[in-house]
């Protein structure tokens, strides 16, 4: 039948050829696009030839940049057999394709080649010629030497019977299903021949059953055996079938494993076979097609001959016959099987991890760096505070004289008040009343100097800062007393400016107290150059109109040069010959840790001021606009 297909076709193509030659010669416009007719022996919407001809076209359109028109037709020869309906079909092709201008055809041919011996010799054309052929019968020339080319697939019978026995060795009898047509003896008899070198098992042929016996006396057939279904296009009763139809049937039905030898017969229940893969068909004889539109004469493209097939297993028929996949050979191809989450979704999957993991050492690494900052954090804090300590001791040092002057005058009172009540008390009859005033006396210098006590201790203990409610009048204060001998000695008038109210301060009283004593004998230092008449320090405290507590010194000395004023409040900076420069810097780190902010401002004329800036209690910060527009 394909070659009688040819030689019609040959005949269509001469028609053509010519009526392009006239198109050409009455001046017609040659566009380049190509056209191309695929004729199937039989129906085309049958699973494979579907399969061959989108795999043919893709091929085609992917080696062609010109435009390529496909035309398509079948001849269904299974179901109209006879030689009347060879010649309709001739006939039709010749009127419809008329003048068409083809450029190739291809023919899906099968099952034989009678068409092809009753096709007048004389119908040969030039047009190119490219066949796929699926059946094992012996290749004829067509009538007067047509060229061609195409691939002659043949069904791979001993790979798919070496593939039996891999799956399932226990198997002892093969049971063979064929029909009668010259296709389906031509496999029979390969199957017989290896049969006869098979020993220990028991090879049975059924082509005199008529289809509908062999569905029955499959349901009934003992463990051990198999079903190697061949071709079946006409049965004994001359009815003719399609394998694929034999399989949908005899599959589900049977009581063993259904072998087979075309993968169009898998998927309705046949386990599988060494089948041909009718994709990598197609693709192939599209590129044979390729070359011929291109240009390259079919003589010089050589028609192959192929006997290869791919070991396919339908999984779910694999878990109803309860065979291992391990049996499976590395390179079986496996339909059916259900996906997986992993194998579905496997580069989702991994960019969702790679996301995690890439998340997860992120937050490791923060976590690392908030860890690091948090230890920092509190060494510098340890280190501030070890540094407050010293420089309260230093400051300390510097006021010991002051602090002798402050205990002598409550102890001498404490010795004075005592001898005279021994006085009072050697007399007859003692004045108790007068006695009872010199012990309060007593107990009042007495309550002063542990006061006194009690504060330098508090400004020698090393201490973290601790945030309460204090009194900021107090605290400017107690701390000016501190100082009162040392103030005394300079001959420094010291003036303190506070309103009779002012708001709780939130902070350290200790930590603060430090600054302010700090700035209080910084004052004082620098006005050691002014005469003793002039020396003033001012000590205020007010409640700024934003409600921030803001604390000023101010004294009347020299000034600070501008070049040093941008530094005056960096580490280990100085003005004095004996400094150590760290007074103001701790001085600026324990109002910055308490919220607030200091400044100095400075003038040769009148002297220096430096003021800190606190939040009021409840605030963790200052509110915003009281600081001066320079700072």
């Amino acid at each position: 039948m394909p070659v009688l297909l040819v030689c019609c076709l040959a005949w269509l193509g001469a028609l053509s050829g010519r009526a392009q030659s006239s198109n050409l010669l009455n001046g017609a416009d040659f566009t380049g696009n190509k056209r191309v007719l695929m004729i199937f022996s039989e129906a085309r919407d049958l699973p494979v030839n579907v399969t061959m001809e989108q795999a043919v076209r893709t091929e085609i359109l992917r080696d062609n940049t010109n435009r390529v028109e496909f035309f398509s037709e079948s001849m269904d020869a299974s179901r109209f057999p006879n030689a009347k309906h060879y010649r309709q079909f001739r006939d039709y092709i010749k009127n419809r394709y008329l003048g068409e201008n083809l450029d190739l055809i291809v023919m899906f041919m099968a099952r034989d080649f009678i068409l092809a011996r009753e096709m007048p010799t004389e119908l040969v054309t030039n047009v190119p010629l490219v066949y796929v052929v699926v059946n094992d019968l012996n290749l004829q020339e067509p009538p007067g030497g047509r060229p061609y080319t195409g691939i002659f697939q043949r069904f791979d019978i001993q790979g798919t019977i070496k593939f039996i026995f891999q799956l399932q060795p226990e198997t002892r009898r093969v049971v063979v299903v064929g029909g009668v047509s010259p296709a389906d003896q031509m496999i029979l008899g390969q199957i017989a021949e290896i049969a006869r070198l098979a020993s220990g098992v028991q090879f049975e042929f059924w082509t005199n059953k008529p289809v509908a016996e062999v569905y029955q006396a499959a349901k009934s057939l003992p463990p051990g055996t198999v079903i190697l279904l061949g071709t079946v296009q006409r049965d004994v009763t001359g009815e003719p079938y399609y394998t694929s139809q034999i399989a949908q049937a005899l599959a589900p039905a049977a009581s063993v494993p259904v072998y087979v030898l075309g993968s169009g017969s898998i998927g309705s229940g046949a386990l599988g076979g060494n089948v041909i893969d009718m994709e990598s068909l197609g693709r192939s004889v599209g590129r044979l097609a390729s070359r011929a539109l291109a240009g390259t004469p079919v003589s010089q493209i050589p028609a192959e001959v192929r006997t290869n097939g791919i070991p396919t297993v339908d999984w779910r028929a694999l878990q109803r016959w309860e065979i291992k996949p391990g049996r499976l050979p590395a390179d079986c191809v496996v339909l059916y099987r259900p996906h997986s989450l992993w194998e579905s979704y496997r580069s989702l999957i991994l960019l969702t991890v790679a996301i995690l993991v890439a998340q997860a050492l992120t937050i490791a690494g923060l976590l690392v760096q908030r860890h690091r900052r948090r230890r920092a954090e509190a060494e510098i804090q340890r280190q501030r505070t070890e540094l407050a300590h010293v420089a309260r001791v230093s400051t300390m040092g510097q006021l010991a004289s002051s602090l002798t002057h402050e205990l002598n005058q409550p102890l001498g009172a404490i010795l004075r008040n005592a001898e005279a009540a021994e006085v009072f008390l050697q007399a007859n009859q003692p004045d108790l009343a007068e006695v009872r005033a010199i012990l309060a006396d007593i107990r009042r210098d007495d309550k002063r100097a542990g006061n006194v006590i009690q504060r330098m201790r508090s400004l020698y203990q090393r201490r973290s800062l601790v945030r309460d409610r204090l009194d900021l009048r107090e605290l400017v204060e107690d701390t000016v007393a501190l100082a009162r001998i040392d103030v005394v000695q300079r001959h420094i008038k010291v003036t303190v400016e506070m309103p009779p109210q002012l708001p709780a301060a939130q902070g350290d009283r200790v930590h603060l107290q430090q600054v302010l004593l700090n700035l209080v004998l910084n004052g004082m230092d620098a006005m050691n150059d002014i005469p003793k008449a002039r020396r003033s320090l001012t000590v205020r405290a007010r409640e700024t109109k934003n409600g921030n507590l803001l604390v000023a010194v101010t004294d009347c000395g020299t000034g600070i040069a501008p070049d040093n004023a941008g530094h005056i409040f960096e580490p280990f900076f100085t003005t004095k010959s004996n400094g150590m420069g760290m007074g103001l810097a701790i001085s600026r780190t324990i109002i910055e840790a308490h919220g607030g902010d200091i400044w100095m401002e400075s003038s040769a004329m009148e002297g220096t001021t430096f003021t800190f800036i606190l939040p009021p209690a409840g605030l963790e910060k200052v509110k915003p606009g009281d600081l001066p527009a320079h700072h």
